[in-house]
C-alpha cells in the first residue's frame, strides 16, 4: 500500500524525527505537546482558539508543523520556550528569509517555505500563551496565490489525442476521473470499489483515508459525468472488486503491486506522463492541470456559477479561488467578448468536455453535445444539472397527485418514459440552455 502518500504516516514519521531531533529538551515537550492539542483523535489535552473553542487540524497540516518546529528550533540561537516577545521572533525570520542567518544560505529560504515556518510558530505560541508571545504580532509573509498560466491548459483536441492513448482500461478510468470530477489527485487515489455507482452516476469521496484538504466539507456525492463509462470499464476489469479496496490499484496483468491496494501517487503521475508521450501532448500532464481545464470548462464553456463549481472541486463559499488561481477566465472572456462583437471571431459553441465517440453508445457526438442522443449519457455540468432539475420537478409532480386521479397519473407515467428518451433529454438540454 502507498504508505508515504498518506497524511497519517507522514505525520507520524514527522513527529518522531521531531521527537529525535537535537533540539533544547524544552522545546521538544512543548511541541509535542502542541501537535497532541490539535490531534483530532487526542483528547488528553486539547487546543482552545481565542474564542475558546476546540480547534484541531488535520494530519497533513500536522506533519507541515512538526516539520517547521524541528526546522527553526534547529536553526534559532536560543530555545523557542526563551524567545522574550514577537519582536525577537520576526527578527529570527527575517534572517532566515534573508539569508542574514550563519547556517543559511545566501539570498535566504522562500517566501513559501517562511510562511510555513511563521504560520506554524504563531500556532505554537498562541496555544502556549504562558510564554508571553503574542501570536498576533508575529508576521506571516504570505506568498501571493499563483495564477493558471493559460498556456499550459490543454486545448479540447489535446484531450481528445490524450484520450486516444490510452490503452487500458485501468488508465482511461483515472483519465476520465481528473478530467471530469475536478478533484486533486489524493481524493481519485483513495476512492475504494464501494465508493463509486456507476449506476446512479454518482461517486463519494472517501473521508476514512483523510488528506482531502476540506474537499467534503460541502458533502461527500459528486457526479461522475463523463468519466461513468471509464469507471464502469475498469470495474469489470478490476482484479479483485472487493467493495472496501481501492478503485485505481495494479493492472490485473502487473507483475508488481498487491490488487485491491492504492496507487501510488508516484504511480499515477507516471502514467499521465506516459499517456502524454504517447499522445504527443507537450504540456503538463499533472493532475492539477486536469483540474484547472474542468474548472475552466466549467466556468467560460458552461457558465456554471461560481458556488457551483466550489462544490464540485471541493472548495468552500469563503473560498477565493475563482479571483486569485482563475483569474485568466474573467481577462479572456472580455477579449473574447470584444472580438465577437467587432466580428473578428465565432462564438465557441463547444464542449470541452464531450468526446468525440460516446464511450457507452459508440454514437459519434457534435463538439456542441452536452449528452449523448443514442443513449443518454451526460458529459456536461450543466446538462447534469438540468438533468437532475427536471427528474425533481416531476417528482414534485407525483407529491402532489391525488392517486386516485387516473388520467392524470397514467399522463405523468409517459411523461417519466418520455424523460429516459436521449432525444427527449437533448432536446430539454437545449430548451433550457
Amino acid at each position: 500500500m502507498a504508505r508515504t502518500d498518506d497524511p497519517d504516516h507522514r505525520y507520524l514519521q514527522a513527529r518522531n524525527r521531531l521527537r529525535d531531533a537535537s533540539i533544547p529538551d524544552r522545546d521538544k515537550e512543548a511541541s509535542l505537546e502542541f501537535l497532541d492539542a490539535l490531534n483530532p483523535d487526542t483528547s488528553t489535552i486539547n487546543f482552545y482558539s481565542d474564542d475558546g473553542v476546540r480547534e484541531t487540524k488535520s494530519y497533513g497540516t500536522l506533519a507541515a508543523y512538526a516539520q517547521a518546529l524541528k526546522r527553526v528550533a534547529e536553526l534559532a540561537e536560543q530555545p523557542l520556550c526563551e524567545f522574550e516577545n514577537a519582536r525577537a521572533v520576526n527578527a529570527l525570520f527575517d534572517d532566515l528569509g534573508s539569508g542574514e542567518h550563519p547556517d543559511v544560505k545566501e539570498g535566504g529560504y522562500g517566501k513559501s517555505t517562511m510562511a510555513q515556518w511563521e504560520s506554524a510558530v504563531s500556532k505554537f505560541f498562541e496555544h502556549h500563551d504562558s510564554l508571553g508571545v503574542d501570536h498576533e504580532a508575529i508576521v506571516i509573509d504570505r506568498q501571493e496565490k499563483s495564477t493558471v498560466d493559460e498556456r499550459d491548459m490543454y486545448t479540447p483536441d489535446q484531450v481528445q489525442q490524450l484520450r486516444e492513448a490510452v490503452t487500458n482500461t485501468r488508465d482511461r478510468c483515472i483519465l476520465e476521473l481528473l478530467l471530469n470530477t475536478g478533484q486533486r489527485i489524493r481524493a481519485v487515489q483513495t476512492l475504494r470499489v464501494k465508493d463509486v455507482n456507476t449506476d446512479a452516476g454518482v461517486y463519494y469521496l472517501n473521508t476514512a483515508d483523510g488528506g482531502l484538504k476540506g474537499a467534503d466539507k460541502n458533502g461527500k456525492k459528486r457526479p461522475l459525468l463523463g468519466a461513468k463509462r471509464a469507471v464502469y470499464d475498469w470495474l469489470k476489469d478490476h482484479p479483485t472488486g472487493e467493495p472496501d479496496d481501492y478503485l485505481i490499484t495494479c493492472l490485473p496483468t502487473a507483475a508488481r503491486g498487491t490488487p485491491g491496494d492504492k496507487l501510488s501517487q508516484s504511480n499515477i503521475r507516471d502514467r499521465l506522463r506516459g499517456i502524454a508521450d504517447d499522445a504527443g501532448v507537450d504540456k503538463p500532464p499533472n493532475p492539477h492541470n486536469f483540474r484547472h481545464y474542468f474548472v475552466t470548462a466549467c466556468k467560460r464553456d458552461y457558465e456554471m456559477d461560481e458556488s457551483t463549481i466550489k462544490h464540485l472541486i471541493g472548495h468552500g463559499q469563503g473560498s477565493r479561488i475563482m479571483e486569485t488561481t482563475y483569474q485568466h477566465l474573467s481577462d479572456n472572456d472580455h477579449v473574447e467578448a470584444a472580438e465577437v462583437a467587432a466580428g473578428l471571431r465565432e462564438p465557441d459553441a463547444g464542449s470541452p468536455l464531450t468526446p468525440k465517440i460516446c464511450p457507452t453508445c459508440s454514437e459519434s457526438l457534435a463538439p456542441e453535445a452536452k449528452a449523448c442522443p443514442g443513449c443518454g449519457t451526460v458529459f456536461a455540468p450543466d446538462a447534469q444539472a438540468t438533468q437532475a432539475q427536471i427528474e425533481e420537478d416531476v417528482k414534485a409532480d407525483y407529491r402532489e397527485t391525488d392517486p386516485s386521479d387516473e388520467e392524470t397519473m397514467e399522463r405523468l407515467e409517459t411523461l417519466d418514459e418520455l424523460l429516459d428518451d436521449p432525444e427527449v433529454k437533448e432536446a430539454l438540454f437545449e430548451r433550457v440552455d
